[in-house]
């Protein structure tokens, strides 16, 4: 890709997209230049979109951009927007009392989307946090990214809670990451 070029503040020029599946976000897609492409895997989507960032991807468009990379995608564990985990988790409880429509959106649309973007991608990174609590279904995503067809990735992180998951970049307090922060193998491939 080649450079947009600048704002009138200086800020890199970037174009924004979001392909959703009905109202499911499958990807979040910033680029603004040549550079490595990153590949982010989250825990579920909240509001940013095709025109508008929240605070999560005003982090990761900072972060990328001190650190020389031309863009990246965003993709989830979980396709459903919500700022509240707890309307993610209602979701997936369906699923285990038969809500096969979740369940589709989940394997058959969501997770082909998530292993695509991981095997394209430069470098890939990973921030749950300590939120995931579906360890089985997190172990299947990692698996399917780093088995099957070749590339394998490794998984990088902006840190790691006590419980060993991967910082999300909005978390507070002591485990606030710094904007500066070195990303750090999580799981090798």
């Amino acid at each position: 890709m080649s450079d947009l070029g600048n704002d009138l503040f200086g800020a890199p020029v970037m174009q924004r997209r979001a392909d959703f599946d009905g109202k499911n976000r499958l990807r979040l897609i910033r680029q603004w230049g040549p550079g490595p492409r990153a590949c982010i895997i989250g825990h579920n989507p909240s509001s940013a979109n095709g025109t508008g960032d929240d605070p999560t991807s005003r982090w990761w468009n900072e972060w990328f951009q001190l650190f020389g990379f031309g863009g990246y995608v965003a993709v989830n564990l979980y396709p459903w927007c919500s700022a509240k985990p707890a309307d993610v988790y209602e979701r997936v409880d369906g699923i285990d009392r038969g809500d096969w429509g979740a369940r589709d959106e989940l394997h058959y649309v969501n997770l082909p989307a998530v292993v695509a973007e991981a095997k394209k991608a430069d470098q890939v990174f990973v921030c749950w946090g300590a939120i995931a609590r579906d360890c089985m279904w997190l172990d299947h995503v990692v698996e399917e990214i780093q088995t099957g067809e070749e590339p394998y990735p490794d998984l990088w992180c902006w840190g790691k809670t006590a419980s060993g998951a991967p910082k999300h970049p909005m978390a507070r307090g002591k485990h606030r990451i710094a904007k500066d922060q070195k990303p750090i193998l999580w799981r090798a491939a």
